[in-house]
């Protein structure tokens, strides 16, 4: 997975259809527009980190409505709470 290509959501671009049909820039390549950006982008952008799952608060319940509106979503957020228990169980 390229690190690059992980929406500030957590989504992976390279598996998304509208990324890799051409319809979607992504999000950290858009030229937002203030008032425009989704939650994630706003938040991780304040926090200057390069995806929810890099935020010492997450899973925060800011977040949760977000992760509950589609399966793609929900799946970053799953992939991302795999991801964290892994790292704390190597610890």
């Amino acid at each position: 997975m390229d690190r690059d290509l992980i929406a500030y959501c957590g989504v992976d671009c390279s598996v998304c259809s509208d990324y890799t049909c051409g319809k979607c820039p992504g999000c950290k390549q858009t030229d937002w527009q203030e008032g425009d950006t989704c939650l994630p982008v706003d938040c991780c952008r304040k926090k200057q980190i390069s995806f929810c799952g890099a935020c010492s608060a997450f899973p925060c319940e800011d977040m949760a409505e977000f992760y509950r509106e589609s399966e793609t979503h929900e799946q970053a957020y799953l992939r991302m709470i795999s991801v964290l228990r892994e790292k704390e169980r190597e610890e």
